[in-house]
């Protein structure tokens, strides 16, 4: 006798109720998943057409079916993470965080993750849940720990790619192997070669804003430097962006793009698997494939005789990893993203500061003049490395502006991770929202202010534990001496109709900064 649909919904909602319990501790990837799915489809749909034999009739019915199973299986997640039963139940947060990662998936997508974290952090204390595994933490003193004990979580391979990159890899075995090399790209004789690169490229950049007489674009500018400046450290050019005036290849779009992407799907990693199926590649993949057309194209050009980044983690052995074809591209990816985005991004937010004061500039272009006296290329590196008033002012912008506003999220895997007087559930992601942090008044006297002279001493609170920046080091060099260079060479301002407050305003973040122009007007000394 042929069991009545009423009752075939209701053991499909025990079932998926039941199937949680294995999928808490077991959870199927997507694609498996979803097979699954159709295979019960298809059953459920054969024994109710074998007994109706009306095709409409058991369509309707098997999908009822399934629609009830998934309504059990969801139910009991529901129910499951919002529970005193869940590992962490006793974090306080958004109920709709508690529910689904697609909560702060909507902020990164909205770009205001940085402004929502620091709001729920006010209204719910240091320890937040923000996802149903992932806690966020404003605590300078969980810093250390979280980033010493637990590596990169799931979300760094939120979206399809041909190879991972150095900062994609979530295996830490091959993260420490891979890192042989980078560490010998950076070594002292190395950045020396990059200085002179990067010396010519701000030479470059000073004779095209010299011959500017209205108002210009300078974050147009400072973003083409970088993407020049990287291109030579790390493919020994290409790229001439400064000379075309634009960036006709369009690098920094798909970046964004990317970016975008990756951020918004880092939060449901599952998504990966079905965006894999798109026969669009995805823009991190085009973003690969861009840098591998680079890699490739400048090595025919230099008949592979190179003295670059790439070239030296392509051709280490110390590491005893050698790269794939794949896996150089994706690294050429990573350079591009890590240096010139967060660099012309910090150079940004620190011009903007310096021309919107007067007396910061004044006493910026005084510290320099006193230190240098001669042209662009006699500038000693380890003299401009020591300018304490330029070097408070990077660290100023770089608290107001930090290039990773968020906070690199860390995961215990398997393990439970002591954090202060917290023990971390195994499977959680974890990470300090360095906005937040940086702007929190228990860390920074007056944090909302652009006030270099903290970084000088004697103004407190002034808590450095809470200012972990993370930038890339070489990058920064070339922002001091592109900043010392352009504040020597010219007095800057804004436009009278340029709004300050309108462009601080335009920052949008999706992992990295986006924002309206930063429109100057240059004087030369």
């Amino acid at each position: 006798m042929p069991i009545p649909l009423l009752q075939l919904v209701q053991v499909a909602i025990v079932t998926g109720i039941s199937s949680h319990l294995i999928f808490k501790r077991a959870e199927p990837r997507v694609l498996p998943a979803l097979g699954m799915v159709c295979a019960l489809q298809t059953v459920a749909f054969g024994y109710i057409y074998n007994d109706t034999h009306e095709f409409l009739h058991a369509s309707i019915a098997s999908f009822a079916v399934i629609s009830a199973l998934l309504f059990g299986l969801f139910t009991s997640i529901a129910i499951y993470r919002l529970s005193p039963w869940h590992p962490l139940a006793r974090y306080r947060g958004p109920t709709l965080a508690k529910l689904s990662k697609w909560y702060m998936g909507y902020w990164i997508a909205k770009g205001n993750r940085h402004l929502k974290l620091q709001e729920l952090h006010r209204t719910y204390g240091r320890w937040i849940r923000i996802g149903p595994n992932e806690l966020s933490v404003d605590d300078p003193a969980a810093i250390r720990p979280i980033y010493s004990q637990m590596f990169r979580s799931l979300s760094y391979q939120g979206a399809p790619q041909a190879a991972d990159a150095l900062i994609t890899t979530v295996n830490k075995d091959e993260h420490a192997l891979r890192l042989v090399a980078w560490t010998k790209a950076f070594s002292i004789e190395r950045l020396k070669h990059y200085r002179t690169s990067a010396q010519a490229r701000t030479a470059q950049l000073l004779e095209l804003l010299a011959k500017k007489k209205e108002t210009v674009s300078l974050s147009h500018w400072i973003s083409l430097w970088a993407i020049d400046v990287m291109g030579d450290m790390s493919f020994s050019g290409g790229f001439e962006t400064l000379a075309a005036g634009k960036d006709a290849e369009g690098w920094m779009e798909v970046l964004h793009m990317g970016v975008l992407f990756v951020g918004v799907l880092g939060q449901v990693p599952w998504m990966r698997d079905l965006i894999a199926l798109a026969p669009s590649p995805g823009p991190i993949l085009t973003f690969q494939q861009f840098a591998g057309k680079k890699v490739e194209e400048t090595s025919r050009k230099t008949g592979g005789n190179r003295n670059d980044i790439l070239s030296i983690i392509q051709n280490d052995t110390e590491g005893k990893v050698e790269l794939t074809r794949l896996q150089a591209h994706a690294d050429a990816s990573f350079i591009v993203l890590a240096g010139s985005d967060t660099v012309s991004e910090a150079m940004t937010a620190l011009m903007r500061y310096i021309i919107d004061d007067a007396k910061v500039q004044q006493r910026l272009r005084s510290e320099l003049n006193s230190a240098f006296d001669g042209p662009l290329e006699d500038m000693d590196a380890s003299t401009l490395l020591k300018l304490p008033y330029l070097d408070a002012c990077v660290q100023e912008a770089l608290r107001l502006v930090p290039p990773v506003a968020a906070g690199p999220p860390r995961w215990n895997k398997d393990i439970p991770t002591q954090v202060l007087d917290h023990v971390i559930p195994a499977s959680t992601t974890i990470a300090p929202p360095n906005y937040a942090i940086f702007r929190d008044p228990r860390n920074f006297f007056d944090p909302e202010k652009f006030l270099p002279e903290r970084w000088l001493g004697g103004i407190t609170p002034h808590n450095v534990d809470a200012f972990v920046p993370f930038c890339f080091g070489p990058g920064l060099f070339c922002a001091r001496l592109l900043t010392a260079n352009l504040i020597r060479a010219f007095s800057v301002s804004f436009p009278n109709d340029f709004n300050v407050k309108i462009f601080d305003e335009s920052y949008k973040e999706h992992n990295l900064w986006v924002h309206d122009e930063l429109l100057v007007n240059l004087e030369a000394l």
